[in-house]
């Protein structure tokens, strides 16, 4: 599968902020499909937490229709979504999206209202700085 224009600036973002990649991708096998999450990492917590597990995945917003890539994204999200619930119920999903696209596109109203209805968590990230500016948890 091709990996998106920001795969490898998410990867070295979330390794500055201390997250351990686990699995790239992180691949999923149900229902006769094979699904393929761009990244899937970990994060050890104080001790009596434990650690945090998410996956990730990464849109560039790239082409002309904005809209268009986000009726993409939240499709695979959705699905991405139920995979995990299937098949490893403790890591959280995070749609990873840069700066530029989410101060713009991602703040339109009708854009907020379908990422709050439906609990899209994001990972907002600077690909000038590679660093994560934002955690937008559901």
């Amino acid at each position: 599968m091709a990996r998106d224009i920001f795969h490898q600036v998410v990867r070295e973002a979330l390794e500055a902020d201390g997250w351990l990649i686990t699995h790239d991708p992180l691949i999923l096998k149900l229902g006769g499909l094979r699904l393929e999450i761009d990244l899937a990492a970990e994060q050890v917590l104080a001790a009596e937490r434990g650690s945090e597990h998410i996956a990730v995945e990464v849109k560039s917003f790239l082409s002309k229709s904005k809209l268009s890539d986000f009726y993409q994204a939240k499709g695979q999200y959705d699905v991405y979504l139920i995979g995990l619930q299937e098949d490893r119920p403790s890591r959280k999903l995070f749609l990873a999206v840069d700066t530029d696209i989410y101060t713009s596109f991602f703040q339109k109203p009708l854009i907020q209202k379908i990422v709050a209805d439906y609990s899209i968590s994001l990972l907002v990230f600077d690909a000038n700085s590679k660093r994560i500016v934002q955690w937008i948890a559901r």
